[in-house]
C-alpha cells in the first residue's frame, strides 16, 4: 500500500515541532520501505500535492485541547481535524476539504487517513526542544506509527479522540 506520512509542524516553536520531529525519526526508521515521509510547516492547499498518488496517509502534528494533560497522544479522524490550527484555518483549507477538492479534481487521493496529535504544553515559546512531557512520547508515537505501516506488535500510547472528549463530560 503506497503509504505517506506527513509531519507538520514548527520546530522553533518549542512543543509546535512534535509532528516534525516523529516525522524525522520514522524516515530513519522506515527508509528503504517505499514509505514516503514528508515534514512540512503548512497545509491546506498544499496537502494536496502531498496526499495526491498515495493509498493512506498518517499525519502527525501538535494540538492543544483544554484540559488535556500535556503529552497525550490523541488519534483522529479527518472529520476531527478541524481541531488544529495547521489542519484547520480561516485562511486556508481543512483536510477534510482538501481531500474532497482532490477527489474532484479526479486525484488519487489516500483512502485511509490516521491523525495523531501530541498534547503540546508550550507551542508559543521559541525554542528548538519540545519540553520534557512532549519529548518523552516522541518515540513511542514512532513506534506506534511503525507498527502500524509494519504489522508488527506494539503497545499503543494514542486514545481516540471521542476518550478524550468523554473524559471531560
Amino acid at each position: 500500500m503506497k503509504t505517506v506520512i506527513i509531519g507538520l509542524g514548527n520546530t522553533i516553536l518549542t512543543d509546535d515541532g512534535a509532528g516534525v520531529y516523529i516525522a524525522r525519526d520514522l524516515s530513519a526508521r522506515l527508509a528503504g520501505t517505499g514509505t514516503e515521509v514528508i515534514e512540512t510547516e503548512s497545509a491546506g492547499m498544499n496537502l494536496l500535492e502531498m496526499l495526491s498518488g498515495h493509498e493512506r496517509a498518517v499525519l502527525v502534528d501538535a494540538i492543544a485541547l483544554e484540559g488535556v494533560e500535556p503529552g497525550t497522544v490523541v488519534r483522529l479522524s479527518p472529520d476531527d481535524l478541524r481541531l488544529t490550527p495547521r489542519l484547520a484555518s480561516c485562511h486556508d483549507i481543512d483536510i477534510v476539504t482538501a481531500l474532497e477538492l482532490g477527489r474532484r479534481l479526479g486525484l488519487s487521493m489516500p483512502s485511509e487517513v490516521v491523525i495523531y496529535a501530541v498534547q503540546g504544553e508550550d507551542m508559543l515559546t521559541l525554542g528548538e526542544r519540545p519540553t520534557k512531557a512532549v519529548a518523552a512520547v516522541l518515540p513511542l508515537v514512532a513506534d506506534e506509527i511503525e507498527a502500524m505501516l509494519t504489522g508488527s506488535a506494539a503497545h499503543s500510547v494514542s486514545i481516540p479522540l471521542s476518550e478524550v472528549r468523554d473524559s471531560d463530560a
